[in-house]
């Protein structure tokens, strides 16, 4: 038996599996509510603090920075030390960062403050996101593991779809600390939830090394700030062309350093199996696209359009409500027709045609007519992911499944950073000046960069027709 616990006679009694899912969905829940949460009250911290645009974009990308980064961090600590004990340093990690935040000084320090607690809290969030799965998976039988899975799913999605008028209210009745002190009693229920399990699992064992890490964490680094610094500097100025090609040759030798390792960071030699590879890349360029609509889109309800926080949260519900459908429909279609082709297409043509309707719409500054885009975007953007995953899990060994799980998770964050910095550079080289000084970002700015996000998704449309595999689908092989 993997998990157990001893009673007082000395009997082993099996763990609580429903206080493991209701566990692992509450810290979901808490992952996926940032994503929506944050960015309805990016506008309110910079109102009160006095940030910048460009330091209101880092409040987003150092979090989703540092969860990319050290997701495979995460992976090394939970064969180190075991999955439970990593999964509550992480929650308790995500909880303390998420304090901290709402106790956010003003003035001078507010800047550096906030930026480093939302680099914690998204290391916190690295460290709980890889083992939920896995301890679900092994707490469950086969026969009962699929219904789990979709509790868990179910409840971060509950928290993700109700994340934008939960924190429109909270923000309106009790200030934008709110929202990030609102973890805090989630985060104590879930590490109750855990306790209460009684799960027990012995770890693998392993080495912890700090030079894999720290490579990769200084390669990012350099390589996204760069990237997000061009749009103040300028394409073409030397301290942007240094620092992205430090980053680039920094990076280059990182994974050459990883790969020669016998006790890789991450086994990147997985990105060898083509049909893994390709589904990996597409969900890199769907989160990059996807973060990029939620940030811009929700700032410019709220700046561009002078929507109340109420107005704004109501406003984003359809494309939250249409991420979260899509999500559903999308192990549906592929076992209903076993071809990853169609949810895949399907979702990234609705989600190109979607956001660049969306884009279209945005001069108007007329609610009715970005809806359809909205809900299109929202659609077509939920539908591959769950898929993708379903499929990139067939097209490995049974014995890298957790390898390439975190393989993936970490790409996918990492395309959410890209997304969001290189759509910071275009809006910051397009906004005026003042504007960026008083944290706005005026009505012209934001088609920027949701051209981006509408260009990445048509590259990850392109690619889907061209390399995904035709017939039916692996599972049936």
């Amino acid at each position: 038996m993997l998990f157990s616990r001893r009673s007082s006679t000395g009997d082993p009694s099996p763990p609580r599996k429903g206080f493991v899912v209701a566990a692992m969905g509450c810290a979901g829940g808490m992952v996926m509510l940032d994503q929506t949460v944050v960015a309805i009250a990016l506008d309110p911290v910079a109102r009160d603090l006095d940030l910048t645009t460009f330091v209101m974009h880092a409040i987003v990308l150092v979090y989703s920075l540092a969860m990319s980064v050290f997701t495979p961090v995460g992976a090394m600590a939970s064969r180190r030390f075991g999955l439970l004990r990593t999964f509550e340093c992480g929650a308790a990690l995500f909880v303390l960062a998420s304090g901290l935040c709402g106790l956010a000084p003003g003035g001078d320090a507010a800047e550096p403050y906030l930026l480093t607690v939302r680099a914690v809290q998204g290391v916190g969030a690295a460290l709980m996101l890889p083992v939920a799965t896995t301890l679900i998976a092994d707490v469950y039988d086969e026969h009962e593991r699929g219904r789990a899975l979709a509790v868990y799913a179910g409840l971060a999605q509950v928290f993700f779809v109700a994340g934008p008028v939960l924190g429109a209210v909270l923000i309106d009745f009790l200030g934008w600390r709110s929202v990030f002190l609102a973890n805090v009693p989630v985060g104590a229920l879930t590490l109750w939830l855990i306790t209460a399990a009684h799960v027990r699992r012995p770890p693998e064992g392993g080495a912890l090394t700090a030079g894999q890490p720290l490579a990769v964490i200084l390669s990012l680094g350099l390589f996204i700030i760069g990237l997000y610094q061009c749009g103040i500097w300028g394409v073409t100025d030397t301290r942007t062309v240094a620092l992205v090609v430090t980053g680039a040759l920094a990076l280059a030798l990182t994974v050459r350093l990883v790969l020669r390792s016998g006790r890789p960071l991450v086994d990147l030699r997985l990105l060898l199996i083509r049909p893994y590879t390709v589904d990996v890349t597409i969900t890199f360029l769907v989160q990059a696209a996807q973060l990029i609509v939620m940030v811009h889109g929700t700032l410019f309800l709220r700046q561009a359009m002078h929507r109340s926080l109420p107005a704004t949260g109501i406003s984003l519900l359809p494309l939250v409500a249409g991420l979260a459908v899509g999500t559903f429909m999308s192990g549906y279609l592929l076992d209903h027709f076993r071809s990853i082709r169609l949810p895949a297409l399907t979702g990234l043509a609705a989600a190109t045609l979607g956001a660049a309707a969306w884009t279209a719409a945005l001069p108007s500054l007329e609610y009715p007519w970005q809806l359809p885009g909205m809900v299109l975007a929202g659609i077509g953007m939920g539908l591959p992911v769950p898929a993708l995953s379903a499929e990139m899990m067939r097209a490995v060994p049974a014995v890298k499944r957790t390898d390439a799980s975190v393989v993936r998770q970490t790409l996918r964050q990492l395309g959410g950073s890209i997304g969001l910095a290189s759509a910071g550079a275009v809006v910051l080289g397009i906004n005026d000046n003042a504007l960026d000084e008083a944290g706005l970002i005026s009505a012209g700015a934001t088609p920027g960069a949701f051209m981006v996000a509408s260009a990445v998704l048509g590259i990850a449309l392109l690619l889907a027709a061209m390399m995904l595999p035709k017939g039916r689908s692996a599972a049936d092989h």
